[in-house]
């Protein structure tokens, strides 16, 4: 439903404001954690079409320096969405299941029709995995934890790297739009 994609994206948002890092990660580090757990948590589900639906990975901002910080802090978020499968409630569970077996902290929502399943800890500060997104669609999600850096500086870095031809983990499945010859 999009009302908890929206919930996903202001979690997102919110959830690393005014934090110090939790952890002695980079935000690159960060970045490659929540790809690959968003990869592997979709290799749990009997589910093909993924895509990453807001592009590739990216910083935000947590804690800015104009609060007065010495330095910035950022975290990047990562997701990607499907077609909707036929077995809600499993996929839940199979999700559930797989994310606590990496010592995440899970908790599932609306367990007997359309789940939707949030977890913290374990590889990433926070999940969740939707089964009713928008335009009937599964999504996953996660989050790093907020690590030194602004995220302006990291995603324009980023997207230095891109312009001379790297694939950054989080870039799969992206369409790279080429400029016709002129």
């Amino acid at each position: 439903m999009a009302a908890a994609s929206a919930l996903m994206m202001g979690m997102t948002i919110t959830a690393c404001a005014e934090k110090e890092p939790t952890t002695a990660i980079s935000a690159r580090e960060g970045r490659d954690r929540v790809v690959e757990l968003v990869f592997n948590t979709t290799k749990q589900l009997d589910v093909t079409g993924w895509w990453p639906r807001n592009g590739v990975a990216w910083a935000q901002e947590c804690t800015p320096r104009s609060r007065g910080l010495e330095h910035a802090t950022s975290s990047y978020s990562y997701d990607r969405w499907a077609p909707q499968g036929t077995d809600h409630i499993e996929d839940a569970k199979r999700v559930a299941k797989y994310w606590e077996s990496l010592g995440m902290t899970v908790r599932t929502v609306n367990p007997t029709t359309h789940p939707t399943v949030f977890a913290e800890g374990g590889p990433v500060a926070r999940a969740v995995f939707d089964t009713h997104a928008a335009d009937q669609s599964y999504s996953v999600g996660a989050t790093a934890p907020c690590s030194p850096g602004d995220s302006v500086a990291l995603n324009k870095e980023d997207q230095a790297e891109r312009d001379q031809g790297k694939v950054l983990p989080g870039d799969e499945g992206v369409v790279v739009q080429v400029d016709p010859p002129q």
